[in-house]
């Protein structure tokens, strides 16, 4: 690992997935704030997903379970 500047060097990207309880108004929210989308926000099997990368190529991904809200985190 290179530790010039506090920094890791080269090596694979990472992917990070929230759950967010709407994905749809996340992707609104990030583009209202300059973030821009990989792509426009896709269905998945519980819902709907959105991912954006961060400077160094990582993706985080945000998605939701409002088509199978039971295999949500519990909110309480």
């Amino acid at each position: 690992m290179d530790t010039r500047a506090g920094r890791p060097g080269p090596g694979p990207a990472m992917r990070l997935w929230l759950e967010v309880p709407d994905a749809r108004a996340a992707a609104t929210d990030l583009g209202e704030r300059g973030i821009r989308p990989l792509a426009a926000p896709f269905q998945v099997g519980t819902g709907w997903a959105v991912e954006v990368a961060d400077p160094w190529g990582n993706v985080i991904g945000f998605t939701d379970y409002l088509e199978r809200p039971e295999l949500s985190r519990s909110r309480t």
